[in-house]
């Protein structure tokens, strides 16, 4: 099937990556994935992704090995191009963006649930990037993304040794946000979206893009873009209603502009 599609609610769209046994990622299945996560971008009813895997095996198994076999060098490098062009949407868009890591995150499946805003993990999940006992790296962002998160030292470790790390220890390294209780990763990430698709869609949208600025801007533009925001916001009915809802003691009912 590749990704199946299903509103958890009227703001809240679920993505699961659904290509059994262990849900692989080939070039079919992230190519409907990229449509899906533009489709809900752009869904102006839609206000937090939750993505996840199907079954209760694996979130997602990393890449499809048939198609790696055969990669020479200008194939290997349009595969993984290709690839971080489709995890690029999730940070580049303006909605937040939960994983359900449900079982095994690994390779590409980690690299996956690293392109998310925030991650949570079941408490059985694993979670590696064993590139290098395939003879390659993690080539879909995870040389990049596994430092930022983890540190230097402690992403080398699981890189270098290909090893793979309970929940529980990624949530100690920086890697999890948040380990899942009974109810399973899946449960406990919707009732997170629910929170989120409460609040107001426009200061969502920036504070995202200027948290990810903090990768690449020096602190000072940081904040002339964070100023920016900052002004942005307050010509917008949100801000205007939630004030007036702070101060009759209310929910906020915001509407996205």
């Amino acid at each position: 099937m590749g990704v199946t599609i299903s509103n958890h609610s009227e703001h809240v769209r679920i993505l699961r990556i659904d290509r059994p046994p262990v849900n692989a990622l080939d070039n079919p299945t992230m190519e409907a994935f990229g449509e899906a996560v533009d489709t809900a971008m752009q869904d102006s009813s839609v206000r937090v992704i939750v993505v996840t895997g199907a079954g209760e095996k694996a979130f997602a198994a990393g890449a499809d090995l048939d198609e790696l076999a055969v990669c020479d060098p200008e194939g290997g490098k349009k595969l993984v191009s290709g690839v971080k062009t489709i995890m690029g949407k999730l940070r580049q868009g303006t909605k937040p963006v939960i994983a359900a890591i449900n079982g095994l995150a690994a390779g590409g499946g980690l690299e996956l649930a690293m392109s998310c805003d925030i991650r949570v993990a079941d408490g059985r999940a694993g979670l590696g990037l064993p590139e290098v006992t395939l003879g390659v790296l993690p080539g879909s962002g995870g040389t990049q993304m596994l430092p930022r998160l983890i540190g230097v030292g402690r992403a080398l470790d699981m890189m270098l040794s290909g090893k793979i790390i309970s929940a529980e220890e990624g949530f100690r390294l920086g890697l999890i946000d948040l380990v899942a209780g009974e109810a399973g990763a899946l449960a406990d990430a919707l009732a997170m979206a629910e929170k989120l698709s409460a609040n107001a869609p426009l200061a969502m949208a920036e504070i995202k893009a200027l948290a990810y600025a903090t990768l690449s801007q020096p602190l000072v533009q940081g904040f002339e873009m964070e100023t920016d925001g900052f002004g942005r916001l307050c010509e917008t009915q949100d801000r205007d209603e939630g004030i007036a809802a702070f101060k009759s003691r209310r929910k906020a009912v915001f509407q996205g502009r």
